[in-house]
């Protein structure tokens, strides 16, 4: 079976007609993984006020935890931030690629 032609019954990531296709959750809401991302970041941030009283451990071998958390909240924050602008330049480009489609099948320009 030739891979463009591969189509997973349980809807995972598989190519099929030379694209990639989402997750059926991430087709329905294309937001929620930018969203949830940037959640993680804000509260992350919350967290780090009071790092060093959640994570004791932490404190105890020497890891400045309010640190990490902070580290953690930037990475997850640029993680947000990129998949949205991802995300929006590919519903872009979606949308560019259907309007060529229609063009060519009617066999002139849409005005």
């Amino acid at each position: 079976m030739i891979q463009s032609q591969y189509d997973s019954p349980s809807g995972r990531l598989h190519m099929r007609k030379g694209r990639l296709q989402r997750h059926v959750v991430l087709r329905r809401h294309p937001v929620l993984v930018p969203v949830v991302l940037s959640g993680c970041a804000l509260a992350l941030c919350a967290v780090s006020f009071y790092a060093n009283s959640l994570f004791p451990l932490f404190a105890l071998i020497g890891v400045p935890s309010q640190l990490l958390c902070l580290l953690l909240a930037l990475v997850l924050g640029i993680s947000g931030i990129l998949t949205s602008i991802v995300g929006l330049i590919e519903r872009m480009d979606r949308s560019h690629a259907q309007v060529q489609n229609v063009s060519e099948y009617k066999g002139g320009n849409i005005v």
